[in-house]
């Protein structure tokens, strides 16, 4: 993998200069300390191999911390193995959980573990158990990547075994979760409009795919209440859309089609980059001006914003970095069982570009 990432693509994940990513990955000075350690750990996080020596440490420890350390308590002979469960949707050409899982499997090696992924199907309700090929006696721990159904969480808990939740947290269970600031990511994007004079927004979303799409929806919300107050000149108007499902893009059609001088918006957020995506070549076709008449902004920072017309201004949440933490979450669940559990969660920054 570290064969496939650039330091183009580094820049454009964190919304910096080629130079500066190259200033700090050789250790020059002109770069400073915050964002060294951000390009610094965004490399590591994305598998890219850093050679050479970073202020006298030597930088190959970014991907090798911890490789000789041995598992905790299973036989030498036998490599113990983590289990992650996923829905199969989330795994179909997805760049948000496509990077979550390889961020996964990067600490799982460099800790000493396997790593099986175990595809669920979609809108399974029910209990999930390990498949019989494996042995439950090598099972390290369970990680549930995204939104599951409380029942499956019980039954994961119920066996016993450390078990740690991706993006999701689940309030009926006593879980440790690793999670994503959504609800603030939303006020963040939304802030981001109106600080710069915007009063109304259109949010487009689906709360039935993912939880996080409803909280970004929520964070919305409270960024247009804290700044109108009683100022009914703001409005925030919400899109339902069939998010995943083959009529999105006729759906999205409709909306800008029925939109008029008196129904336009300022700016648009959307859920995801993704519906961004698809949104933007609607706009332009509409002869809708991004970002002169309608700004819009999207959630993930995905590689392909990058390459929006115009590029996609957007709030970076983690991905790699998100499966790493649950992975290290995970082993600290292992060494202390009966702490209390804990909700870890990951900040956010938004990423300006030229589309808001």
């Amino acid at each position: 993998m570290s064969k496939k990432v650039s330091m183009q693509q580094i820049a454009d994940r964190l919304g910096l200069s080629k130079y500066t990513v190259s200033q700090a990955l050789s250790g020059k000075s002109g770069v400073s300390e915050e964002n060294r350690l951000r390009i610094q750990e965004t490399a590591r996080a994305m598998g890219y191999l850093i050679q050479g020596k970073v202020k006298g440490r030597n930088t190959n420890e970014l991907t090798q911390d911890k490789t000789n350390k041995e598992p905790h308590n299973f036989p030498k002979a036998i490599k113990p193995y983590i289990l992650v469960w996923i829905q199969a949707m989330y795994q179909q050409d997805n760049p948000f959980w496509g990077k979550v899982l390889a961020g996964i499997a990067t600490a799982s090696t460099e800790l000493g573990y396997e790593h099986l992924i175990v595809p669920v199907p979609n809108r399974y309700s029910e209990s999930l158990h390990i498949p019989s090929y494996l042995d439950p006696s090598y099972c390290a721990g369970h990680l549930l990547a995204g939104t599951f159904p409380s029942q499956s969480v019980i039954s994961l808990k119920q066996t016993g075994i450390p078990l740690v939740l991706i993006d999701h947290y689940e309030p009926l269970v006593d879980v440790d979760c690793v999670l994503n600031n959504n609800l603030d990511s939303g006020k963040i994007a939304c802030q981001r409009l109106l600080s710069t004079g915007m009063r109304r927004v259109i949010f487009v979303g689906d709360d039935t795919f993912a939880v996080s799409f409803k909280e970004r929806w929520w964070g919305c919300r409270l960024a247009i209440e804290d700044e109108a107050g009683h100022d009914d000149t703001y409005a925030l108007k919400k899109w339902s859309i069939p998010y995943c499902q083959p009529q999105l893009l006729s759906v999205l059609e409709r909306k800008v089609s029925a939109l008029t001088p008196e129904t336009m918006p300022d700016g648009i957020i959307c859920a995801n980059d993704q519906l961004a995506l698809d949104l933007i070549p609607i706009l332009n076709r509409h002869g809708i001006d991004i970002p002169n008449q309608v700004k819009v902004i999207g959630f993930d920072n995905i590689e392909a914003s990058v390459y929006a017309h115009p590029p996609l201004s957007t709030i970076e949440l983690a991905k790699e970095s998100l499966g790493i933490r649950a992975v290290e979450t995970l082993l600290y669940r292992i060494k202390h069982p009966g702490r209390q559990s804990e909700k870890i969660m990951l900040s956010s920054r938004f990423i300006v570009r030229d589309s808001g």
